[in-house]
């Protein structure tokens, strides 16, 4: 029985330790002779900043959530939504003026090189939106066609342009996940003690060389 007891007493000081060091809360026993004495006191694994760090690397929000800051995760993956829609529309614009641009340029090749080449059925230029039509409008008139030719190029590079700056701001936001669930996890533990507090009040003074002075007093008591 005597040894019975001491195989069990083993087991439990065994699971405490692992409980311990895989951050569980637990009582450690201790054994004196035949005697089995709890110690009741209770051993907490503290904040780990790695564990934030490489949570939010892994999934964004998960450092946050792990640092009980639940309140920050709607807004993190309302940014992340936000900036997706601009890359999708973006990204879409960008094909279609793309398209379009390299559409028209083939376009006025053969028509230089032949006057008579026919419109052609359904291009693309035709589904971008705009106030007027190009066949009628602008086809035979060589500075229109050089000034349709520049906007067609010059909203493809600006819808690019939005499109990059979009994943550069996704980039960002990525980041300031991590570090912001690495900056709080080191602050998790940190306590301040209420009796924290700072006073200021004036001050008077006089000096036989430098006459009166005034000034402000700071006391700072923790």
């Amino acid at each position: 029985m005597k040894k019975l007891v001491v195989f069990l007493v083993g087991l439990l000081l065994a699971f405490g330790v692992k409980a311990v060091e895989s951050g569980q809360d637990t009582l450690i026993s201790r054994v004196d002779g035949d005697t089995l004495e709890m110690v009741g006191s209770i051993v907490k694994k503290p904040h780990s900043p790695h564990r934030a760090t490489i949570m939010a690397m892994i999934l964004p929000g998960s450092g946050q959530i792990y640092n009980r800051q639940w309140w920050k995760v709607p807004i993190l993956y309302g940014g992340i939504v936000a900036d997706l829609y601009g890359i999708i529309w973006n990204q879409k614009r960008f094909r279609e003026y793309r398209n379009a641009y390299v559409e028209w340029v083939n376009y006025l090749e053969r028509l230089s090189k032949n006057p008579d080449t026919p419109y052609p059925d359904q291009p693309a230029w035709d589904k971008i939106p705009k106030s007027f039509d190009v066949n009628e409008y602008i086809i035979g008139n060589a500075q229109r066609e050089k000034w349709f030719s520049d906007i067609l190029s010059n909203r493809k590079t600006s819808f690019k342009r939005n499109r990059d700056l979009c994943y550069i701001v996704m980039a960002a936001i990525y980041a300031i996940n991590i570090i912001d669930a690495t900056v709080y996890a080191h602050f998790y533990d940190f306590e301040i003690d209420d009796k924290l507090s700072l006073r200021w009040q004036p001050s008077a003074g006089y000096s036989p060389i430098n006459g009166g002075s005034l000034g402000v007093t700071l006391t700072l008591n923790f």
